[in-house]
Parts: C-alpha cells; sequence; structure tokens
C-alpha cells in the first residue's frame, strides 16, 4: 500500500532588478509517499517507508518526521515530538527512510482488535488502515485437526520484500494443508530461501536441510483447483524413488516440504501437483522474488535459475484467519 500527500508553502521573496517590484514567491512543496506492509503481524514489527520530496524551492521539515512520531494511533504520537530541530531540504530534494514501528505499536493503545488505524501526522495527514494479525498459541496439533479446523488458520511468510499472507484449502487438501501448518508451526521454514525462481512459471523454496529433515511425506491429493498466480502447491520427485526402510514411493506421492508460489497460469500442472492454497495479500513479494533472477536467467539453465542473492524467508508464522476472507472457490 503505497499513499502520497502534498501540502504547499511560501518560498522567499525575490526581488527584480531595476524594477523594484517584488515578485510572486516561488512556492514550496512538499509531498510525503508512505509504503506499509499490507497486514501487522500483533507484536512483530512492521517496517514502514517514508518518502519525503520538496518542489519548487528549499523548504524545512521537523527533524521528528523521519522517526515513528511522524504517525499516531488512537490520536497518540508513536513517538517524542520534543525536538525542535528541523531538517533542511534543497528544491527537489527527496529523501526516504524505513522505520520499524513495531515496537511502538506493541505498546500503543489499539481502538480496534481487528485493524490497525494509522495516522500520518505530516502534511495534510492520511490514515492508512491494515488488517490485524495474531500468531497462535503454543501446544496445538494441526496433524490431528479435522478440515473444518483447519479453516481458521492461515499462514504469513515473512519475506525479505514484505509480508506474504495465505489462505490455506483444507477442504480439498487436508493432509496438505496439515502437513504445511505443521512445519510452519514448527519453525521448518524460518530462514529458509527461495531456492529456485523461474519468471512466467513459479518461486519454489521449503528445502530440507541435513539438519532438520522434512518429517513425512504425502500422498497426492489432486485437485479441481487451477494453477494460476498465487496458487500455493507442494512440489514432488519427478520420478519414483525409495523411503528409509526401502519402500517403493511413487512420484505422485513424493511431495514432503518443498512448496511454490505460482507466478503465472500453468495448465499443466493442473490435477498433477496437489494445490492447497492461495496468496490472499503478498504478491508484490513474489514479483520482487522473481526480478531477482531476470537479469542471468536462462530458461534452459538450471543454474540461473537460483538467486544470485539468497531470497529468504525470516520467519513463517501461522495466524488465526480474521473473519470475512475473499472467496477464492472459483481458483
Amino acid at each position: 500500500m503505497s499513499t502520497t500527500y502534498v501540502v504547499s508553502g511560501l518560498g522567499s521573496l525575490a526581488l527584480a532588478a531595476g524594477a523594484f517590484c517584488i515578485q510572486e514567491p516561488e512556492a514550496a512543496e512538499v509531498s510525503y509517499a508512505l509504503s506499509v506492509p499490507e497486514v501487522y503481524i500483533e507484536g512483530e514489527s512492521f517496517e514502514v517507508e517514508l518518502s519525503i520530496q520538496a518542489a519548487g524551492a528549499a523548504t524545512e521539515v521537523p527533524a521528528w518526521a523521519l522517526s515513528p512520531a511522524a504517525f499516531s494511533v488512537g490520536g497518540k504520537a508513536l513517538g517524542s515530538r520534543r525536538v525542535r530541530a528541523n531538517l533542511t531540504l534543497a528544491a527537489e530534494q527527496r529523501i526516504t527512510t524505513s522505520l520499524n514501528i513495531g515496537p511502538a505499536l506493541a505498546t500503543a493503545k489499539l481502538a480496534d482488535d481487528s485493524e490497525l488505524v494509522l495516522n500520518l501526522n505530516l502534511g495534510e495527514g492520511q490514515e492508512v488502515r491494515v488488517p490485524i494479525l495474531r500468531g497462535v498459541p503454543e501446544g496445538l496439533d494441526f496433524m490431528s485437526m479435522s478440515a473444518e479446523q483447519l479453516s481458521g488458520y492461515q499462514v504469513v511468510l515473512l519475506t525479505l520484500h514484505g509480508p506474504l499472507r495465505a489462505e490455506m484449502w483444507p477442504d480439498v487438501a487436508p493432509n496438505h494443508v496439515r502437513n504445511f501448518l505443521d512445519l510452519v508451526y514448527t519453525g521448518f521454514y524460518d530462514d529458509n530461501q527461495f531456492h529456485r525462481v523461474v519468471p512466467g512459471f513459479m518461486v519454489q523454496a521449503g528445502s530440507a536441510r541435513p539438519e532438520r529433515p522434512a518429517p513425512r511425506t504425502l500422498k497426492n491429493e489432486f485437485n479441481a483447483k487451477r494453477h494460476v498466480p498465487g496458487v500455493l502447491s507442494m512440489a514432488r520427485f519427478g520420478v519414483d524413488s525409495k523411503d528409509k526402510n526401502g519402500q517403493t514411493i511413487p512420484a505422485f506421492d513424493s511431495a514432503s516440504s518443498e512448496f511454490f508460489v505460482m507466478h503465472a497460469v500453468y495448465p499443466s500442472l493442473d490435477g498433477k501437483y496437489t494445490g492447497f492454497g492461495q496468496v490472499l495479500t503478498g504478491m508484490p513479494a513474489v514479483e520482487a522474488v522473481v526480478d531477482s533472477v531476470k537479469a542471468g536467467f536462462n530458461p534452459r539453465n538450471p543454474a540461473t535459475h537460483r538467486p544470485p542473492t539468497r531470497q529468504i524467508i525470516r520467519r513463517a508464522i501461522v495466524v488465526t484467519a480474521p473473519e470475512g476472507n475473499p472467496d477464492n472457490s472459483d481458483l
């Protein structure tokens, strides 16, 4: 989400040489561009990006504009504005700052437990609203839950490019949803990465590590859901394999921990891979991961499918699903 605010102020007076007349002052215009995550997870970090642009003439803005004090919740600023210093901006100068206002929000009194109402205290001011999500308590056993119970949970992946929130589809793939929620809940995907990225296809994550092998394999739950942008589906082996006891695992029943998020419509995957969820918010994060490989990408060279810089999932969190989720039954 991004919103731009503009407020105008007076610039300096200019005296026309030899004419003894005063020209109209050049107006100094300041605009504020704000980018915030699409969801706020209670108690977690909340990274906002604020840009301030001066146009027309040099001007000043308060120094607290670059601190949490630029924002308020419930009429109370998230930081102190006692410092009276100003920041001078040259004409056409633009500055951008990133702020984690999560710690300030953790101590703020929120008027609504389902929605964060954040006010920008600069220019003409603006109100931004984002849903509040909450991590689930300890002691849950997703592997034993019914499909109906599973529908009450969503997953948020905290990526380098912002949060990616997805709903689950236990009605068509209950065992895949149980597995995914259990892996998220037990920290399996924390500090994992999107290790395979194919523009116009998908981004894949969830590799098992020697110190953390995948706990199970899954029988397929192929369903009528289509593989379209934003769908979460499980990767699997392309050929039959053997388990640790020497038993054959058919390729179609070899999904375990690796999953992918669709970047395009791909009907050839329908009925051959198990779709188990859908991104609700955060697709720009997927686009950013795709952009990370575009410079050297070669569809015929798998080595170029791995991002040159690690595309980290810093943390994955199971959250309680808010009421009134979008209906994605036609996907």
